[in-house]
């Protein structure tokens, strides 16, 4: 087996992996009485979603890791800030849904962290590589970081735009004191993602990696339907 194909096969199977989790998930909380199972599972899904994207990145090396290491560190960050003091997104609160706490901020926080930054930087950089090879134009180097890391940015406040909405109906956590979600919290969530974006476009890893792009697409898929159908 090439190259080639042994990672077109991991995406694939990576692909089937994240296909199966999301669409059980999906099927289990609008057409089943099971739907505590499904919510209580949240923290496996980010888990394997985490080592899938480890597993079909290209040349694992020290700044991918460094990467990961300093969403787990903002992420974290942000949310104990954001829980204590309410100066970051607003005043909110975590569940016991998404397990372990630490200054009442769950410790997988991190993980969804890196898994959106990477998601999303690998969406920004993979589609204004195509347009560039499609279209054939080119722009200072200065201007394209610059563009990748706020269209990058925007990408993760669209996510989570629909990912609120379901986090409140499955209680990972609550807004106070209304239930509202604060445009406040967007506003926050463009300037944290905006800095670690920076971070991704300037550190020196691979960065094509067609499985986070579909994990995106499905991530989105599954807020979607969930925001709109459960009841």
């Amino acid at each position: 087996m090439t190259f080639t194909n042994l990672i077109k096969h991991k995406y694939k199977l990576a692909l089937g992996i994240s296909l199966l989790f999301h669409v059980s998930a999906i099927i289990g909380l609008l057409f089943t009485k099971y739907s505590d199972f499904f919510i209580d599972n949240t923290p496996l899904n980010l888990i394997i979603s985490l080592v899938l994207l480890f597993y079909t990145h290209q040349k694992i090396n020290k700044s991918l890791w460094l990467f990961f290491s300093a969403c787990i560190f903002a992420g974290l960050t942000y949310e104990i800030i954001g829980i204590n003091t309410g100066f970051l997104f607003g005043d909110y609160e975590y569940s016991t849904v998404m397990g372990y706490k630490i200054c009442g901020v769950p410790i997988l926080l991190g993980n969804l962290w890196f898994i959106t930054m990477y998601s999303v930087g690998t969406l920004t950089s993979q589609t204004y590589t195509w347009f560039k090879v499609k279209y054939n134009f080119n722009v200072s180097k200065d201007l394209e970081l610059h563009v990748l890391a706020i269209t990058g940015a925007f990408a993760a406040v669209f996510l989570d735009f629909f990912l609120e909405p379901v986090a409140i109906k499955l209680n990972f956590w609550q807004w106070y004191p209304l239930g509202e979600i604060p445009i406040y919290n967007y506003v926050c969530w463009f300037f944290g993602s905006l800095i670690l974006q920076y971070l991704f476009v300037n550190l020196s890893f691979n960065k094509q990696n067609k499985f986070a792009v579909y994990l995106y697409a499905i991530q989105l898929i599954f807020f979607i339907t969930i925001s709109f159908f459960y009841k």
